[in-house]
């Protein structure tokens, strides 16, 4: 592989997703550059559906067609390219711009990787992009419609990286299946995660939020208002439950990882336990959730012992919220 392409997706992964650039390097080899790879186009993508403001419907659809059109292997589309990076001025984000204005040099990485992970990366990025699309058009609702979001924004990626692993080692047939069986629980688990956590910033900078209010029985003006503290508590709780139903399957999925895939394990065990210690955080910073800029996250000691102790640290968490449900 051109060392160019990869230096600029491994310099861009680290301005891009602070998460991410700590976990994909713990990668194994033979996986760890198609996953970076296909996280920044995920993360280009991305950049279209939600980080820009003022556009039409139709633009925003458009543009967002032509990223998937990019990473397409049966159409190696320069003009996708070139559409792709003079829409770079709509970001305020400097590296967001930066991604978008060099989408050639990923274009670039992408058709370096074998043409069988290629097609799996585009099949996932085709069924994210339909999702995302018919959720710029939709509100969540109710639970069944946020389980639909979060599989189309995050559980694809979940979908991505169970192929990959599946294709790239020697698991039986048996452990395949559970994988294939659980992975849209670990996308759910900490898109929603996620969601809950970031309520506030959502509301107040973003045109929409993703929590199902009318299954909730409330409206957007309640959250951050003091005098529904009551009713924002019991909303808050109904979502905390919501997102409990996913660890079973993080567990399942986890313990049929390869063993090969040690690096791999280790990444997922890091994100997930990281997700599992936010949950704890927001369960115990109800009021700092809705009422302060201050962000729930976890603590320096906590998040040195996750990187330390990766998989001990994911099972024990995961143990003590099954054993409390």
């Amino acid at each position: 592989m051109s060392k160019q392409p990869i230096e600029f997706c491994e310099n861009i992964l680290k301005k891009v997703s602070r998460s991410f650039a700590l976990t994909i390097p713990m990668l194994d080899d033979k996986i760890y550059e198609a996953v970076m790879i296909t996280y920044l186009q995920d993360r280009l993508l991305d950049n279209f559906e939600d980080e820009i403001n003022d556009i039409s419907f139709a633009e925003r659809t458009y543009l967002m067609d032509k990223v998937v059109e990019i990473f397409n292997p049966a159409l190696a589309s320069q003009e996708a390219v070139e559409i792709i990076e003079e829409k770079a001025e709509l970001f305020n984000d400097e590296d967001l711009a930066n991604l978008t204005a060099n989408a050639s040099y990923l274009k670039e990485a992408y058709d370096m990787l074998d043409n069988e992970i290629k097609e799996i990366s585009h099949k996932w990025l085709k069924e994210m992009n339909s999702g995302m699309q018919k959720y710029l058009a939709k509100k969540v609702n109710e639970f069944d419609e946020l389980d639909e979001y979060c599989y189309y924004v995050a559980g694809t990626v979940g979908g991505f990286l169970t192929d990959l692993i599946i294709k790239k080692s020697n698991i039986s047939k048996e452990k395949a299946d559970i994988l294939q069986a659980n992975f849209e629980d670990a996308g759910l688990f900490l898109q929603k995660v996620n969601l809950i956590r970031d309520i506030r910033k959502d509301i107040k900078s973003r045109d929409k939020n993703y929590w199902p209010l009318e299954e909730l029985g409330i409206e957007e003006n309640m959250i951050l208002d003091r005098k529904y503290e009551k009713i924002m508590e019991k909303a808050l709780n109904e979502m905390l439950e919501n997102v409990k139903n996913h660890i079973q399957g993080l567990v399942l999925y986890m313990n049929n990882i390869p063993e090969e895939f040690s690096g791999y394990k280790k990444f997922f065990a890091v994100n997930n336990g990281l997700g599992l210690s936010t949950l704890e955080k927001i369960e115990n910073n109800k009021d700092k959730l809705f009422y302060s800029d201050n962000k729930v996250k976890v603590g320096k000691i906590q998040f040195m012992k996750i990187i330390s102790f990766p998989q001990k640290t994911f099972q024990k968490k995961a143990e003590n919220f099954l054993n409390n449900k």
